[in-house]
């Protein structure tokens, strides 16, 4: 599938197993996103992580999967806390701040090639 932004676009939760750019770009579009059943390494980390900082939810017991996204699904203030969080982590546009701070002096170029 070549249209992940018109499939989240669709959908009313992501349910996500690495906490990696899929669950990033669920969150800059605003949709909630459930973590369950993390792979093994860094996305264990991941999933607990967002999860802690209100990103996501980690549903890791039994019948929780179902549990969460029922509660992400519906508007309510579940959805509106996940959905409030993500938004905060999406400030500005990193390039444009970038370019700002170069054209300020405080970062320098790139060197033209």
């Amino acid at each position: 599938m070549t249209d992940l932004p018109g499939l989240m676009a669709a959908a009313d939760v992501l349910v996500d197993n690495a906490a990696g750019q899929t669950a990033v770009q669920a969150l800059a579009a605003g949709l909630p996103v459930v973590g369950h059943r993390p792979l093994p390494g860094h996305a264990v980390a991941g999933v607990q992580e967002m999860a802690r900082a209100g990103l996501s939810r980690h549903a890791a017991g039994q019948g929780e999967p179902a549990r969460t996204v029922r509660a992400l699904a519906a508007p309510g203030p579940d959805r509106d806390r996940q959905t409030t969080a993500a938004r905060a982590v999406f400030r500005g546009d990193a390039a444009a701040e970038l370019e700002r701070l170069a054209a300020d002096g405080r970062v320098a170029s790139a060197p033209a090639r």
